[in-house]
């Protein structure tokens, strides 16, 4: 098997692999068996394929209700396929990035660049992380369980998408740097979406510099706050996924998974 780092779709942009990257006990991350992506609106036959030859045999749908209603994946009922519906299941608001999704499903390509938007991802992060636990136990349950390869998407494939990233590369014991760079990838392969949205956005950014991207980033700061929250309130990422109530059962399957030694 081809192994990609940015796997080359028609009509999915941000769609990468977690394979490839060093861990600190010195096994690597496995390629094929996770897929972080933006959403499969419309994906094509030839997609649906290639992510079939690829292995891929699970997508996990981490949207809201009110966006899978709007937005359909078109992973969901294909044949040979399954597919599991996990929205952020959240105790309290998380307004930002909540608002600014819903507000993007409805507006599509009309989303603008307002006020209430210009925000640091960070804070909503860290608040997705302690108010959606069980939400966080339910998604790692579903990855360390499955046989095959797994795609998880949330709506542009970076908040949602990448705290769970985050989270099964910190398990796994890659580095902070490492999580951080994969993360922020997002910023550069969505340009091309957020361009078909909306074609002055980003001359609109480089022309306000104190602009933070808001619900549109992928800043290095906003991944470096939550990884911070999680060092300084439960020491690692292992023993927050353990405060959520994933089991070590889960968790040494889900790095059997992951992990590989080097060759």
């Amino acid at each position: 098997m081809i192994k990609y780092k940015r796997v080359p779709l028609e009509t999915m942009v941000n769609v990468r692999d977690l394979g490839g990257y060093a861990a600190m006990d010195g096994r690597v991350t496995r390629y094929g068996k996770f897929l972080r992506a933006d959403c499969p609106i419309g994906i094509s036959e030839n997609d649906i394929r290639f992510l079939k030859e690829y292995g891929i045999s699970l997508s996990i749908d981490l949207r809201g209700s009110d966006e899978t209603l709007k937005m359909p994946s078109g992973l969901n009922g294909t044949q040979g396929h399954t597919y599991r519906h996990c929205p952020a299941m959240i105790d309290r608001p998380t307004p930002h990035i909540i608002r600014s999704a819903d507000k993007t499903a409805k507006n599509g390509s009309k989303a603008s660049l307002t006020a209430e938007d210009n925000f640091d991802l960070g804070d909503s992060y860290i608040d997705i992380a302690e108010s959606a636990k069980i939400w966080i136990k339910q998604v790692f349950e579903l990855c360390a369980g499955w046989e095959g390869g797994v795609i998880y998407h949330c709506y542009l494939g970076k908040d949602r998408a990448g705290i769970i990233s985050a989270m099964l590369l910190g398990v796994c014991g890659v580095t902070e740097t490492d999580i951080i760079m994969d993360y922020c990838a997002s910023m550069v392969c969505l340009r091309p979406k957020y361009e078909r949205m909306n074609p002055v956005f980003l001359p609109t950014i480089r022309e306000r510099p104190d602009y933070k991207w808001g619900f549109f980033g992928s800043v290095p700061e906003s991944m470096e706050a939550l990884l911070r929250h999680i060092t300084e309130k439960y020491g690692s990422v292992s023993s927050y996924l353990t405060d959520c109530g994933v089991t070590d059962k889960a968790i040494n399957r889900l790095k059997d998974k992951l992990l590989e030694e080097t060759k």
